[in-house]
Parts: C-alpha cells; structure tokens; sequence
C-alpha cells in the first residue's frame, strides 16, 4: 500500500472522530435535525471523492508519461539501428529514398 494514502487514511479517520465527537458534544442537550447530519456526511463524501479523483488523475498522467516514453525510446532505438545499418553499409533493406525519409522522420514534431 502507498504510504500516501496510508496517511490519507489516518487523516479520514481522524477527522471522523473529530465529527463524532463534535456532534455528541454539541448535541448533548439539544437534538438536530435529520438533514444536519446528512450534510456532513455530504461533505465527509465530497473530501474524499476529492482526494480519490485527485489520485486518480495522478495515476492517468503517470501512465500517459510512461507511453509517450516507451514510444520515444522505440523511435530512438529505431533511428540508431538505421544510422548503425548505414555505418556498416547495410542499404540493401532500405532504399536511399526510405533511408532519407526516416532521417527527416526523426526531425518531425
């Protein structure tokens, strides 16, 4: 388990205890209405849909860094096979027109 939502946990739980005893406390002599408690049960909900979404999003843009690194490393490790197939004159495989157009390939955005 990730030590961050390791922490994340004992902070919900902190604060759930924190409500609890809030509301016992101010509740002592009075009694609230039903739709109190619902609202913060409502924002109990909401903080932690936050948080979950916000990992989520997290893990999403770690995941898209990784591809766009395994494609940038693919086409690195292509271009240097084919500069490596020039240098021991391997052009057989490769016409000189396929040759030039993978070199510029290399250059595009």
């Amino acid at each position: 388990m990730n030590p961050i939502s390791i922490i994340f946990s004992l902070l919900g739980v902190l604060f759930l205890v924190f409500v609890v005893r809030l509301l016992s406390f101010s509740s002592f002599g009075t009694s609230s209405p039903w739709w109190v408690y619902f609202l913060y049960l409502a924002i109990l909900f909401s903080g932690i849909m936050f948080v979950y979404s916000w990992m989520e999003d997290r893990r999403k843009v770690e995941r898209e860094i990784e591809e766009e690194g395994k494609l940038l490393l693919q086409t690195y490790k292509k271009n240097r096979q084919i500069s490596r197939d020039e240098k021991i004159g391997k052009t057989d495989s490769h016409t000189p027109d396929e040759i030039l157009e993978n070199k510029w390939k290399g250059y595009s955005l």
